[in-house]
């Protein structure tokens, strides 16, 4: 029994310890060198994800313009497909970027930076499913237009 007290009291106390260290302000000099990564690996991922964004675009360029409503309507949704993942690499890269300057705030700041850093990442990513999916719904009516 106080075997088992013993092993509650230092799980507890390492759980506290561990969750007061994880909102622990890191050095500035880190904390400008973990940033400076993230932007560039923000840019890295934006810049692919629009050179897929771009290629989509080529390969549908014949279909956007199609007298088929078929063929239209896949190139509007390819393109929303493809401009939504653009958006999502840029929230997701911003987001990065954010919570890294955060690790410079210590214990209710920091874990108030992060969570103002999720909030306006998910109102990016509500943002493109709401372009992504109009556009997609604008191809489902031309589409339509085929089918009369």
């Amino acid at each position: 029994m106080k075997t088992r007290i013993l092993w509650s009291l230092l799980a507890s106390t390492t759980v506290v310890l561990g969750l007061a260290a994880c909102n622990k302000a890191e050095a500035p000099s880190e904390v400008s060198s973990d940033v400076a990564d993230a932007q560039a690996n923000r840019q890295q991922d934006i810049s692919a994800a629009r050179a897929d964004q771009n290629e989509t675009q080529a390969q549908t360029a014949g279909d956007a313009v199609s007298p088929d409503p078929d063929d239209r309507g896949d190139a509007i949704k390819q393109r929303a497909s493809a401009q939504y993942d653009t958006a999502i690499a840029a929230a997701e890269g911003d987001r990065k970027v954010a919570k890294e300057g955060c690790e410079a705030l210590q214990g209710d700041a920091q874990a108030q930076c992060k969570k103002s850093a999720d909030a306006a990442y998910d109102a990016a990513k509500s943002n493109a499913q709401l372009a992504r999916d109009s556009e997609k719904d604008r191809g489902d009516a031309v589409q339509k237009l085929d089918n009369k």
